[in-house]
């Protein structure tokens, strides 16, 4: 690698409760496409859009998430989101990112069309996408707000939602598009166990 090109780096961020195969697919998709180095697995720490009562505990999430990445050489979980505390705002997160890496890597933040299409409730949107390249995922068709640049991924989605493993699990069912070493690891916790009626909206 040359020395005058920066490791391009994604990012995708989400509570990761649990991770799954979709992930996976997203993560090489997007390595594939956008000549990424590295993907970076970033669980959150307190989202600001979901009910933090629901979720699995951090280092649970955190735990699982390591473990995903053990399926591919060019996954790697980052634990800024720890290191900094409070709301996780992705906004702050890459401007935390950006400085304590300056210029030695080129982020890429990947996103999936709804948080696009969701993007006027998170927090100073116009600066997040001043602030770094950001690549999303979408169904053939979608079209982008052109005041947002961006790059759209479009064509095949991945099945997996980590609400629907939630209540499979819930409901004693088998769930699918885990990787053994998460199944595993929620089996163990008795994660999701005994969860019924999930209220909020989350597919990630």
């Amino acid at each position: 690698m040359s020395d005058a090109r920066r490791p391009r780096v994604g990012l995708m961020g989400g509570s990761f409760d649990p991770p799954h195969a979709g992930h996976l697919w997203m993560a090489e998709r997007a390595r594939r496409l956008l000549d990424l180095d590295e993907v970076w697995l970033i669980p959150a720490w307190c989202p600001p859009h979901k009910d933090p009562e629901a979720l699995s505990a951090y280092p649970q999430r955190l735990a699982m998430s390591r473990l995903l990445a053990f399926e591919a050489p060019y996954l790697h979980v980052n634990e800024s989101e720890k290191d900094r505390g409070g709301t996780s705002y992705t906004v702050d997160l890459i401007e935390y990112m950006k400085a304590q890496w300056g210029e030695a890597r080129h982020f890429v933040l990947l996103i999936g069309g709804d948080s696009l299409a969701d993007m006027a409730s998170w927090k100073d949107p116009e600066r997040l996408f001043s602030s770094v390249e950001v690549a999303v995922f979408a169904r053939e068709g979608f079209s982008a707000d052109r005041d947002r640049p961006c790059r759209i991924l479009a064509g095949e989605t991945h099945p997996a939602q980590s609400r629907v493993i939630r209540e499979d699990i819930a409901a004693g069912r088998e769930p699918s598009w885990l990787t053994d070493s998460v199944r595993d690891y929620i089996a163990k916790q008795g994660l999701y166990t005994g969860r019924q009626g999930e209220s909020r909206k989350d597919s990630s």
